[in-house]
């Protein structure tokens, strides 16, 4: 009983997951999603027929010598979503989560073009990496940790229909603002992130009673700064007001807000969404008042996309544009998937600018949770085909 083991070997394709752990000569256990799926001595488990993109959680026990059962391993997986006209690369690949006491190990399907990853934990930079796995050996136990996924990727390695239209236009675009380069306007942002609850309640012996969720979602778009020029050197508004902040869930300040609130209390789901769009203000070479207006809603939409026994899916489309000028619009589109054991898993994209905020809360009394904070790189930023910002964030509870 006092060896450790350790998965070292995980395959998984959009119908197929596999993986072995390390060979002992004890009798082990697999529980999958609670229901126990195999018992035996040998040190790997192999299982088809899965449905594609869906998550699977195992947990593999070992028996002590009193005869009673104990979590050795957990693992968080899940199949592929292969779709050769997904544009969001993220939304195709598994993150991969591993926890055995006092050790974490994510791993994550290869991006393409993409050769170097910065690593995360709780904010701060803990490795650079050139593979697509990494292992923390010193977690604490008693506490959730977030670890962070993070690279970027020039336009001319993306594998994409729109690659020499958006390296055309980055070039254009780099020329033409002074602040920005070509080589950032050419760089796509990914970012993968992982919420874990504390070691020691995921390896507690036992199951325990699935949690009666109702979750809060909320999307906020907001220009940071008072006031701001508009890059339409042609327009008659060469000034417009910004929001003045800095990132805030409750804040009344924004280009644009949506509340979703998904309740899995009951066996059948309710979905409620609601969306409101901040007032536009334009001023004059003089930076005087000159007119306001409020955007049409029509471009946000949100829907139940998916919905079983074990998960409802969302989503959420957003377009929105500027009433007082001609420019290109705020867009994103987020998927929200949220399952009844209280794992969810979020996969979004965006233009860089404006500033994009997202946040949840379990309950209408619970505090807003951080899942997603970008800053804008400018409001030019927001033309179709310059490099989009690509996220995904899920949790292990």
């Amino acid at each position: 009983m006092n060896k450790e083991w350790d998965i070292e070997l995980l395959e998984q394709t959009d119908s197929m997951i596999s993986f072995s752990w390390t060979p002992t000569d004890e009798v082990s256990r697999i529980k999958k999603d609670g229901e126990i799926v195999y018992t035996g001595t040998q040190a790997s488990f192999h299982e088809e027929g899965l449905s594609a993109g869906e998550l699977f959680c195992y947990t593999i026990e070992r028996q002590t010598p009193q005869g009673s059962w104990v979590p050795a391993l957990k693992l968080l997986t899940g199949t592929e979503k292969r779709d050769p006209d997904c544009i969001n690369q993220l939304e195709q690949i598994v993150l991969s989560t591993i926890v055995s006491h006092n050790r974490i190990s994510l791993a994550w399907g290869a991006i393409d073009g993409i050769d170097e990853y910065d690593i995360y934990r709780d904010g701060e930079q803990v490795a650079k990496i050139a593979k697509t796995q990494f292992t923390d050996r010193d977690v604490p136990e008693d506490r959730e940790v977030v670890y962070w996924v993070r690279a970027r990727r020039p336009v001319e390695r993306t594998e994409s229909p729109l690659r020499k239209i958006k390296s055309f236009a980055a070039n254009i675009f780099g020329a033409l603002n002074l602040g920005s380069s070509q080589e950032q306007a050419a760089v796509e942002k990914f970012w993968l992130s992982k919420k874990i609850a504390p070691l020691n309640q995921l390896l507690k012996e036992g199951e325990g009673k699935p949690p009666a969720l109702k979750w809060h979602l909320r999307y906020l778009t907001f220009l940071p700064d008072d006031v701001l020029k508009n890059p339409n050197l042609t327009s008659p508004n060469p000034y417009f007001q910004g929001d003045n902040r800095t990132f805030d869930p409750d804040s009344k300040h924004y280009r644009s807000l949506t509340n979703s609130i998904v309740n899995l209390v009951e066996q059948q789901s309710t979905f409620d969404f609601d969306k409101d769009i901040g007032t536009s203000i334009a001023y004059n070479w003089r930076r005087k008042f000159r007119k306001a207006d409020v955007a049409s809603s029509e471009g946000v939409s949100a829907k139940i996309t998916e919905e079983t026994p074990l998960k409802t899916e969302i989503l959420i489309t957003h377009s929105v544009g500027n009433p007082l000028t001609t420019s290109p619009n705020i867009d994103y589109e987020l998927s929200a998937t949220f399952y009844r054991n209280g794992v969810y898993d979020f996969i979004g994209v965006h233009d860089q600018s404006p500033n994009h905020e997202i946040y949840l809360k379990l309950e209408d009394d619970g505090a807003w949770q951080p899942l997603h904070q970008t800053e804008s790189e400018g409001l030019a930023w927001m033309a179709d085909p310059i490099a989009a910002h690509y996220w995904r964030f899920s949790n292990f509870l």
